[in-house]
């Protein structure tokens, strides 16, 4: 069950982020539900509004097609700099950069920081990422 909520939270905010990344107001509006050109985060549900307060830069209780498409490009930008760890922009990853982002991901893993990843740790990790997205991951 809370796999089939995760899957359709994160469809749903696909849909924003994606309407918004393409300017589509019609996808946009559909989660619009006053029609004022914002989504309120009183017109989502909790699991919603905990996982979007983020993409609510100025923090004023509503998510804009600006502030969708801004979340959206950076959560593109940081699956691919996760994807292809190129931190000096070269085209290519060397040793340094791949081995840095390997001990980064390992450090995010090893939550009590004891030089070891415990099933525990690993099943946080999965559980964070199938419930909130990917933040850190």
């Amino acid at each position: 069950m809370k796999a089939i909520l995760g899957l359709t939270m994160l469809a749903s905010l696909a849909a924003i982020g994606a309407a918004a990344a393409e300017g589509r107001r019609g996808d946009f509006s559909r989660f619009d539900k006053d029609g004022d050109g914002k989504v309120a985060m009183s017109e989502l549900d909790s699991r919603h509004r905990e996982f979007l307060a983020e993409a609510d830069a100025d923090k004023d209780g509503f998510l804009t097609e600006d502030e969708m498409k801004a979340m959206h490009e950076a959560r593109r930008a940081e699956h691919e700099a996760r994807r292809f760890p190129d931190a000096n922009k070269d085209g290519s990853v060397d040793r340094r950069e791949f081995e840095d982002a390997a001990r980064a991901k390992f450090a995010d893993l090893d939550k009590n920081g004891d030089g070891l990843i415990s099933k525990e740790e690993m099943a946080d990790h999965r559980g964070h990422r199938r419930h909130h997205g990917s933040n850190k991951h």
